[in-house]
């Protein structure tokens, strides 16, 4: 098995590992709420609104999250253990998940761009992101990348849409 970087210890690893998670279910929730905009929602600044609340909402209730789980095990006497920095800094990539696609589509509804190709590229925005994380994921484990790690993103990009589609379904 290969080693991770020399610059990633343990609790530096943890921390990736929390951050790429946030990353996939930012991302697959942004690509949710992309989902469901037409381009009527786009034109009223709707469709920018949602990815916007999507991804604050998902931000807060990951941090929320984080705060409950540093309860564990913490020395309440001792004043508890309040979650660092680090645990905010996880949930930053949840916020970039929903930014570009906000970006576009908030440019869209100035009306530079049209609606359906606005969301359409958002939607491809959010796609690139997930089909790219096998490369990240090998960098990460301290390998180069492989051919293998570029079909990893691209069936993580596919089940992600299976996702999607099955949220959509189901709620909606």
């Amino acid at each position: 098995m290969p080693t991770p970087p020399p610059e990633l210890g343990e609790l530096a690893l943890e921390r990736v590992r929390e951050r790429i998670s946030a990353y996939v279910y930012g991302n697959i929730l942004v690509l949710a709420a992309l989902a469901t905009t037409t381009p009527h929602s786009v034109e009223d600044g709707h469709a920018a609104l949602v990815v916007i609340a999507t991804t604050a909402t998902t931000f807060l209730a990951h941090v929320l999250a984080h705060l409950v789980a540093h309860q564990i095990g913490a020395d309440h006497s001792a004043g508890g253990a309040a979650p660092d920095r680090s645990s905010l800094r996880d949930a930053l990539p949840i916020a970039s998940s929903g930014s570009v696609p906000a970006l576009i589509l908030l440019v869209a509804w100035l009306g530079h761009l049209p609606p359906t190709g606005a969301v359409l590229v958002s939607a491809g925005v959010v796609v690139v992101r997930l089909a790219g994380l096998g490369m990240v994921t090998s960098r990460f484990s301290g390998r180069r990348s492989r051919l293998s790690d570029l079909w990893m993103g691209l069936v993580l990009a596919v089940l992600s849409g299976v996702v999607v589609v099955l949220k959509v379904w189901l709620t909606h």
